[in-house]
């Protein structure tokens, strides 16, 4: 029996789109079709890693997953788990990749989610010294040079001091940074401290630091790897609060009401004020003006896994986690009732994947909830 015969893509189909104009529940899969999905997400990481803006290939695709299926039905070694109360089930990974590929296969359309994802036009821009405004792209790389900096793929790498000639701290230049909704990217400054810049964040910092101390400022999200320099301590500025260090690695992300310092190792001590607080690995500190100064032992992955190209929420909120994907998608969100914002989820996926697939993962985890994609605005209602 063929593979088209053995699996019915139609219900499959039903069970992403929902029948909801009908009244009816889709059907449950079979364990051959859970199977079926598991093998197409490894197939599809294969042939073409995670990056989101290449597609499925249908041909190679089917032929490579065909063999890899028939290889491991005689194995027998596939166990699939589905879960209703946590997100992101193995299975249902993978289900969006396969139908994507064959509702590709069978409409021929355009991939609406590449057109989502692409729809920013906006770029990251660096503002230098003397107010130019420059993009970060190749065809910038005679202005970069002239700023001591060379682009290095999506990295921006700064010359190191160790190469540059002394320069009075008067004399020192500030270049800022400014990243949009939709991306990200990496500087290595020139002190060796490595900086990755989240969506919708702005950092600013001098090309070269001064002799006695190392300062930034950010507005946004940022992860630091600072470069170990006991005679300079290194302080990133954010809204009223200075979190100096000496050498250490740590998450900073200023949206929302309270500044949040996720502490991976080192030691950093919070200053606002007055007030002073000292974070040990594993401790998140808060900061809001006005108040006190806190910490608690946390989960740090919820804060840090962007950086590693992930998609990590640990029973958060839909709110929470469509806060995070409203600049790193470059999208807006709107919800039919309070209630829906409330209901909590568990993601871990990489951050390859599209945010269609990112939003059917959460659909299909729950009867409670669906999406609508218009343009990059996403309508939050009830099933």
């Amino acid at each position: 029996m063929d593979q088209e015969e053995k699996f019915n893509w139609d219900k499959l189909l039903k069970h992403l789109e929902g029948d909801k104009e009908a009244g009816l529940e889709p059907e449950e899969l079979n364990q051959e079709e859970l199977e079926m999905l598991l093998l197409a997400e490894e197939t599809n990481m294969r042939l073409n890693g995670i990056d989101a803006e290449k597609r499925f290939p249908v041909e190679a695709g089917w032929a490579e997953l065909r063999t890899r299926y028939e290889e491991r039905k005689e194995q027998e070694a596939v166990v699939v788990s589905w879960s209703k109360r946590y997100l992101l089930t193995a299975a249902a990974a993978v289900f969006v990749v396969v139908l994507g590929a064959v509702w590709w296969f069978q409409s021929g359309e355009t991939d609406p989610v590449k057109s989502l994802e692409q729809s920013a036009a906006t770029q990251i821009q660096l503002t230098l010294p003397n107010g130019e405004k420059v993009e970060l792209a190749e065809s910038q790389a005679p202005v970069l040079k002239s700023e001591g900096a060379t682009l290095k793929g999506s990295t921006l790498v700064y010359q190191k001091e160790t190469e540059l000639a002394s320069v009075a701290d008067e004399h020192i230049s500030m270049n800022t940074l400014e990243v949009p909704y939709g991306k990200q990217t990496r500087l290595e400054l020139s002190d060796g401290t490595v900086v990755w810049v989240n969506a919708g964040s702005t950092l600013s910092y001098p090309t070269r630091f001064a002799a006695s101390k190392r300062e930034l400022t950010l507005e946004g999200e940022a992860f630091f790897e600072v470069s170990h320099d006991a005679k300079r301590p290194f302080t990133v500025r954010v809204k009223g609060l200075d979190i100096k260090v000496l050498g250490t690695a740590f998450n900073v992300n200023t949206f929302g009401a309270a500044v949040k310092t996720a502490l991976v190792r080192g030691k950093v001590a919070l200053n606002a004020g007055s007030k002073s607080l000292v974070l040990l690995p594993g401790d998140l500190g808060s900061y809001q003006q006005g108040r006190e100064l806190s910490k608690e032992v946390s989960d740090l992955k919820v804060y840090t896994a962007w950086k590693d190209d992930e998609i990590y929420f640990d029973n958060s909120t839909l709110e929470e986690i469509a806060f995070r994907l409203k600049r790193e998608y470059n999208l807006s969100f709107n919800f039919e009732s309070p209630e829906l914002a409330k209901l909590h989820f568990t993601i871990d996926m990489p951050k390859g994947a599209s945010i269609q697939t990112v939003l059917n993962n959460i659909r299909l985890s729950t009867n409670t909830v669906d999406f609508v994609v218009k343009g990059n605005i996403v309508q939050v209602r009830s099933r």
